[in-house]
């Protein structure tokens, strides 16, 4: 038997907390399957950073391959280009894995699913109730693909994929897309991920949710029996994730300690309660649509950049609701029904 292979791609310097994100995923993976073969796949100027406090991987790694990357590419294009480069770069089949991910359970069942590559839909959302789809239809409308008509789009952070012919050629051709819409000035490695997919539908399975448990969008109902929690610590303006993994904190402690620290071993001993204590959760078409809305946006980055606008507005609104409050009291009087305002 084939062994199973788990692998991430790793593109970083000692300035960001990509490699940070990557040792807490890793440490994760290991606490559930200490024999679990895991690679880590990285360009050479990132392994030429993985010295003094960036090694503490070593201690759980299984192997590393290294790669050269163009010198033409930015960092974030190198990451990219890996990703659409491992079916090439790695022989066997592997479940990759991204980095700003904790390992729920144990995987090894991935393997007895018998299909080629699979995938999960992105933030568990067919692509008409997707909050992203309008940008997801501008970017395909400017790269001529077509991949929404399958009223799908799958996330790109963790991909299942076997070592057949037919694996090659959809990696092959993510790969090819990837260059062409990066010459289009859009770096995402979805859209062609998608594309590419799209052109290869009989070959692609829709993984279960709970592979890929989205802290962002509708993940409570794979919560519970998630196999991975994807907390999307890359910094997103408009989105504050609950999820005390996604902690700058925590990647920071790493960075300065260069392992561990006791209490994140501790949080990882039941990391689907790793929630902060104050959480709220919303849900319905009319909360979505003002959450999604620019004059949410406008009142959050006004909250962060610009407190004093923020209340004063706040303040000026309240008025006005009490003042709404007392017409609607005085005209129900008037038509003597009764009816409470909070």
């Amino acid at each position: 038997m084939k062994i199973m292979q788990y692998l991430y791609v790793l593109t970083s310097t000692p300035k960001d907390n990509y490699y940070e994100q990557f040792l807490l995923s890793l440490v994760s993976l290991r606490l559930l399957m200490p024999d679990a073969y895991v690679i880590l796949l990285c360009d050479s100027k990132t392994k030429n950073t993985l010295i003094d406090k960036r090694k503490e991987y070593e201690k759980y790694i299984s192997k590393v391959v290294s790669v050269k990357a163009p010198d033409t590419l930015s960092q974030v294009e190198v990451s990219r280009w890996l990703k659409t480069s491992m079916r090439r770069l790695i022989e066997g089949s592997f479940l990759f894995i991204d980095c700003d991910t904790i390992i729920t359970e144990d995987l090894s069942s991935i393997s007895k699913l018998n299909i080629s590559i699979g995938g999960c839909l992105d933030c568990h959302s067919l692509l008409d109730k997707h909050h992203n789809k309008k940008m997801f239809k501008e970017n395909e409308k400017k790269l001529g693909f077509s991949s929404h008509l399958s009223n799908k789009q799958i996330n790109s952070g963790i991909i299942f994929c076997s070592d057949t012919p037919d694996t090659h050629k959809i990696f092959d051709r993510w790969h090819e897309l990837w260059l062409f819409s990066k010459d289009k000035n859009i770096i995402r490695d979805q859209p062609s991920l998608n594309m590419a997919i799209y052109e290869n539908e009989s070959c692609f399975t829709e993984l279960d949710g709970t592979w890929n448990c989205q802290i962002i969008s509708n993940y409570l109902p794979f919560l519970v029996n998630a196999k991975i929690i994807h907390y999307f610590a890359t910094k997103l303006y408009m989105y504050t994730s609950p999820y005390i993994f996604a902690s700058e904190d925590i990647f920071n402690k790493i960075k300065e300690m260069g392992t561990i620290p006791d209490f994140v071993y501790k949080l990882l001993q039941n990391p689907k309660s790793a929630f902060v204590s104050e959480t709220r959760i919303y849900a319905g078409e009319y909360m979505f649509a003002v959450l999604d809305s620019d004059l949410f946006k406008t009142l959050f980055f006004l909250k962060k950049l610009l407190p004093f606008i923020f209340n004063s507005l706040n303040a000026f609104f309240s008025l006005l609701k009490k003042f709404g409050k007392l017409f609607l009291i005085r005209r129900n009087k008037r038509k003597n029904a009764f009816k409470y305002y909070n």
